[in-house]
């Protein structure tokens, strides 16, 4: 288990080295890693996010522009339970989130599942921004080499400026994951943003990613 663990973040370290606000990637499923299981997931993500400028007092400002980019992200999930697992998460946009997700239906063979998570994330490197993330994850498995699944949240975005502690989002995730062990995932989210500043405003992303298992911990 030592080895596995060195992995996970050894994999999780590299993405410091890479050069947004909150992260609304998906790419999981009701079904949490198991007790002593872990994964590692990587995407590429397409995403769009209003520009804000924290120095410019914008009480005046009736719209905000969208700006486009794409961002390569690494996370891992570790399981401290069956039904209890703890995840990382890094991307290029140099945001960091730690998160921890409870399974309330099925466990990791029933068709279906659904967990509900708490995550709490950062800007850290560039701005002294922070948002907190309250998902819901539902998942259909009609088979054991296809998922679909979609993620419901709720992201408050905080810190110390006056505009960034206005910033809610409501929204989610849906697709699915092929394959039995190595899986092969595409992913697509909408996220509504209301600020004091702009009428409602969807944020969009979309990912291709791959997701890897580590660890037998249910063998045992």
């Amino acid at each position: 288990m030592k080895k596995q663990l060195c992995f996970l973040i050894a994999a999780i370290a590299m993405a410091l080295f890479f050069s947004n606000c909150a992260s609304l990637t998906g790419f999981q499923t009701g079904r949490t890693v198991g007790k002593y299981n872990g994964e590692v997931l990587v995407t590429l993500n397409a995403s769009s996010t209003p520009k804000f400028d924290l120095d410019v007092d914008q009480d005046d400002t009736s719209d905000l522009k969208v700006i486009y980019f794409p961002n390569l992200e690494l996370s891992g999930r570790f399981g401290l339970h069956d039904k209890f697992d703890i995840g990382l998460k890094l991307n290029t946009n140099t945001n960091i989130a730690i998160d921890g997700r409870y399974q309330f239906i099925g466990d990791q063979e029933t068709p279906v599942a659904a967990a509900v998570g708490l995550s709490i994330g950062t800007v850290g490197l560039i701005a002294p921004l922070w948002n907190l993330q309250l998902p819901l994850y539902f998942s259909m498995h009609p088979t054991e080499a296809l998922a679909i699944y979609i993620n419901p949240r709720y992201t408050r975005q905080f810190g110390t400026g006056d505009l960034v502690g206005k910033i809610n989002y409501l929204g989610g995730n849906a697709g699915l994951l092929i394959g039995k062990k190595v899986q092969f995932g595409l992913d697509a989210g909408v996220h509504n943003l209301d600020t004091r500043y702009t009428q409602r405003k969807a944020v969009l992303t979309f990912g291709v990613g791959v997701k890897v298992p580590i660890g037998k911990g249910n063998d045992d």
